[in-house]
């Protein structure tokens, strides 16, 4: 009986400790459940509450469909449009890094579908192992890689859409067309037609309502969207695509040949004023924009780069003497191979002296004393007025961005050196864009007119707008216009530029080679212009060639003319004209 006693007390005691011990798990389950509880809520209540909203509701933006840009083959009567800038859809992969079980895996399966570099795989690691609901990893995969990264199945990646822009041309109109790029987490366009035109070609995009679970996926079926999306206006170019790929590889050429560190060549239309082409070299490729040593290279230098032209703004010092009559063609003077104001002596290209000339041979022969003798003729005051009539210190108002205007201030000045030294290209800076116009102001009758890049607008609604050219003002009589033409055609013909001759066409036109100021004065780098036109009763195009620093030629007879020259040839035949004689 004792021992039975002492049996019910022992399981009495161990049942005793058994709920003990449960009480004590259940107090111990309890107080962690409290604390993971109270850490949740009060400790990580803004992650969750990002997730929690990243699970509900998003408000997701729609980019809308870029406005495309275009060209048409103006030799022709077709219709047909060529792409420059267009749109492709591809993919952006992002990561739930809340979901990613193990970062450094994921990225190195990832890399075995798409190539990364060490440096990328460092970085997405990173964002990995962060705290945050949604990170980008990738932009623009193509649907075969969405596809492969898929099959993977790896918890925490998705994917949205998003779109590229394309540029089908690569280097072609790279300094003309500019690039779409991101700025602070923004697709904007950048240099070019593209940051012109960003808010004409981007369009208005949207806001879509959507719930979603943290991994990104869309729970609701129905979707709301909150603001109207508009798509962007597209834009058909002046520029020829034939012309400019012929412009282009010709600049290139002759760049290299002359190893100069640059070049610019435009052509226009004087009497519309549209651009047929505009070309820098070097370029580059607008599909792989990012990869260059220099962004440099983005700008356009025909329109944002200033220079001191050197003797092709003999042609308009001339142009100015001839509309005044303080000259005609037959006008003559002693050249005596110098001039002195004060201290100062100018002299003439190899200090050469021609003696009694009239003012074609001075054209003809470039000759630095001659043209100060005719800007002097004209007057300080009303050679100055010319110059600003002319487009020089002012914008032209192209459709570009980051246009330079030039710089006239030596001008302002009353001494008779900086107008002697203006009448020649020196002391003053202007663009190759402002000097190619104020040539077709010289051939057309005299009639500035403003650059015109923009053939059509055509708006999302499908309007369609014509550009239509625009006079700026009249600058010189229809007379001298004649009369400057024809002493630009002896130029080609018995100056300095007969490499410009073409047979069969009276091409008219003057060379430039201008000294590059430098610290303490002139350097002995120069640049080289040439600015010609074909043919001479109504001339069909204007065509300015300007090369930086070449090493293989001293002068832009040897260097610039004969770019000209074949350029214009293709030019001739490309728009069948007939010869002239």
């Amino acid at each position: 009986m004792i021992a039975d006693f002492k049996k019910n007390k022992k399981n009495q005691t161990q049942k005793f400790d058994r709920i003990t011990l449960l009480r004590v798990l259940f107090f111990v389950l309890a107080f962690l459940i409290i604390a993971r509880l109270a850490y949740l809520q009060i400790f990580r209540h803004e992650y969750y509450q990002a997730l929690a909203n990243k699970r509900h509701i998003t408000n997701e933006k729609i980019e809308p469909e870029r406005g495309k840009i275009y060209t048409k083959d103006f030799s022709s009567v077709s219709d047909k449009l060529y792409p420059l800038a267009i749109n492709q859809k591809l993919y952006l992969l992002y990561g739930v890094p809340a979901v990613i079980v193990n970062a450094s895996s994921t990225v190195e399966q990832i890399a075995g579908v798409i190539s990364l570099e060490e440096k990328d795989k460092i970085e997405m690691v990173l964002k990995l192992q962060k705290q945050d609901p949604y990170e980008p990893l990738k932009h623009y995969l193509e649907l075969e890689q969405k596809e492969k990264i898929e099959a993977l199945k790896i918890k925490g990646l998705g994917f949205t859409e998003e779109v590229k822009r394309i540029y089908p041309q690569n280097n072609l109109f790279a300094q003309v067309l500019g690039f779409v790029g991101y700025k602070e987490d923004k697709r904007v366009g950048q240099y070019g037609l593209e940051e012109q035109y960003q808010k004409y070609l981007s369009g208005q995009g949207g806001v879509l309502k959507q719930e979603k679970d943290p991994q990104g996926r869309i729970m609701a079926i129905d979707s709301l969207e909150t603001s109207p999306i508009i798509d962007g206006n597209d834009l058909v170019l002046t520029l020829d695509p034939a012309v400019q790929l012929q412009t282009c590889n010709t600049l290139k050429k002759w760049v290299e040949k002359m190893a100069a560190t640059d070049g610019v060549a435009i052509i226009i239309e004087p009497f519309s004023g549209s651009i047929m082409s505009m070309c820098n070299y070097p370029d580059f490729d607008l599909n792989n924009y990012n990869q260059v040593e220099n962004v440099n290279i983005y700008t356009n230098s025909a329109v944002s780069e200033s220079y001191e032209p050197g003797s092709v703004f003999k042609a308009i010092t001339m142009a100015a003497a001839l509309d005044t009559e303080s000259v005609t063609p037959e006008t003559r003077y002693t050249d005596e191979g110098f001039v002195k104001f004060g201290p100062d002596i100018i002299k003439n290209a190899k200090d050469a002296k021609y003696g009694n000339v009239d003012m074609t041979s001075v054209l003809e022969n470039s000759i630095n004393t001659g043209a100060i003798f005719a800007a002097l003729k004209t007057g300080k005051e009303t050679f100055k007025k010319y110059v600003e009539k002319f487009g020089f210190g002012s914008l032209t108002n192209i459709d570009l961005p980051h246009e330079a205007k030039g710089d006239l201030k030596s001008l302002d000045s009353n001494k008779d050196i900086y107008t002697a030294t203006a009448s020649y290209g020196q002391g003053i800076m202007t663009t190759p864009l402002q000097m190619i116009m104020a040539y077709g102001a010289l051939v057309n009758g005299g009639m500035l007119m403003q650059p015109q890049i923009i053939l059509e607008k055509r708006f999302f609604n499908g309007k369609i707008e014509q550009v239509l050219p625009t006079e700026v003002r009249r600058v010189i009589s229809s007379k001298t216009s004649n009369v400057i033409k024809a002493m630009l055609a002896s130029v080609v013909k018995n100056g300095h530029a007969k490499g410009a001759q073409i047979p069969g066409f009276y091409v008219g036109g003057k060379t430039g080679t201008a000294n590059i100021a430098g610290q303490g004065g002139y350097t002995t780098d120069t640049i080289h212009t040439f600015i010609g036109f074909a043919p001479l009763e109504k001339p069909k195009f204007v065509v300015l060639v300007k090369i930086t620093k070449p090493r293989n030629a001293l002068f832009a007879e040897g260097s610039v003319v004969p770019a000209f020259a074949e350029i214009t040839k293709f030019l001739l035949n490309y728009y069948q004209i007939k010869p002239e004689y």
